[in-house]
């Protein structure tokens, strides 16, 4: 049984019938780069192919079903059938449609949420291939958040905010657990504000690809200005207090890092890292140097942050220059890459230098 079907007789400019299927589960080799196209082309009640991958989009391939049309000679060939106007209008219509459809799903939210559980990913890869069907994709596309326990649309996310906010902030990279927790989200937690936990493999890629929604900006946490809409303006005498401390810790840590500055967004940890607005995430860059791709990926560094009010940063600030006092800063830079998920280039140095720092303090 499929989980729904779509049927469409077009009659006038183009003569054509389509019927597709939802399959209740997900095809076993949706995923896999050889899978096998499920809808098929008659012309005239003439069976003509079932294995043309151009007649939907990638990322639709989960669909079943047929395309009928009369307006196709019964000797088509394969590479006229490429580059085919009629096949082309009626692929066009057909996605608009099936997108149609399945908006329309959306106001029964159970039923949406069994097919998003299934197509879920596939829907996001259209965001990033489907530019034409962009508006629709954004509107069927679901997230985790940090106030809700259900996936959400960005609809539910703007209808939610508060009248001065002007941005919808998400952040990426590892799983929901860790996200929940990154230090990154303390101001906006402490504020009431909702931030998008994007935590599949995906969203990396494709949120790269929607700079906005309706009137809202996308902005990632992880950016260093990404909340100039709600965050406070530092204290000018403690920006001034740290200053000098600031400097020591950029020259303890040199190029490891973009720059060291004063962190507003965090509220209970020492330190954290982000991203220059103009630069990959650290997510990003992970993930194109799994894939081995790092060569394709321009230099960058991250920005750390670090919390004035906090404990470690007070005592740091009163600290003379010297083995303890780099290792403490290394310390810094090195949590909030962890926490950030990224893998540090030397363990056993970083265990050497905790080792070094608990010694001190036991």
């Amino acid at each position: 049984e499929p989980m729904f079907y779509i049927h469409t007789q077009a009659e006038g400019a183009l003569d054509y019938t389509t019927l597709f299927y939802i399959p209740k589960n997900a095809p076993q080799d949706m995923y896999q780069p050889d899978y096998v196209a499920g809808v098929k082309l008659y012309v005239k009640r003439v069976f003509i192919t079932d294995d043309e991958k151009e007649l939907m989009p990638t990322y639709l391939r989960f669909l079943r079903g047929v395309i009928d049309t009369e307006d196709l000679p019964l000797n088509v060939s394969r590479e006229i059938l490429q580059q085919n106007k009629i096949l082309s209008k009626i692929r066009t219509n057909s996605v608009k449609k099936v997108l149609s459809e399945f908006k329309s799903m959306t106001r029964d939210v159970e039923k949406y949420n069994t097919f998003y559980e299934q197509y879920g990913r596939p829907i996001k890869e259209g965001l990033y291939q489907d530019q034409e069907n962009k508006e629709i994709l954004l509107d069927l596309v679901r997230f985790k958040s940090t106030k809700s326990d259900d996936l959400i649309s960005f609809s539910d996310y703007t209808d939610r905010m508060s009248g001065d906010q002007k941005n919808i902030y998400y952040i990426t990279g590892g799983n929901e657990a860790t996200l929940k927790n990154s230090p990154l989200l303390e101001m906006y937690n402490n504020k009431g504000v909702e931030v998008l936990i994007l935590d599949d493999d995906i969203d990396e890629i494709i949120i790269s690809g929607v700079p906005k929604y309706g009137d809202y900006q996308l902005k990632s946490v992880t950016h260093s200005d990404a909340a100039e809409d709600i965050k406070e303006e530092t204290d000018k005498t403690v920006e001034k207090a740290v200053k000098p401390l600031i400097k020591k810790i950029k020259k303890v840590l040199g190029d490891q890092v973009k720059d060291v500055q004063t962190s507003t967004r965090l509220t209970e940890s020492p330190s954290c890292i982000v991203t220059d607005q103009n630069d990959p995430s650290v997510q990003m860059r992970e993930m194109m140097r799994t894939m081995g791709q790092a060569g394709n990926m321009p230099e960058a560094k991250p920005i750390l942050e670090i919390n004035p009010e906090h404990s470690i940063v007070k005592r740091l600030t009163k600290m003379k220059k010297g083995k303890a006092f780099d290792n403490i800063c290394q310390l810094l830079l090195d949590q909030a890459l962890l926490v950030d998920g990224v893998k540090l280039e030397n363990p056993a140095e970083f265990v050497g230098r905790l080792n070094a720092v608990l010694e001190k303090s036991i």
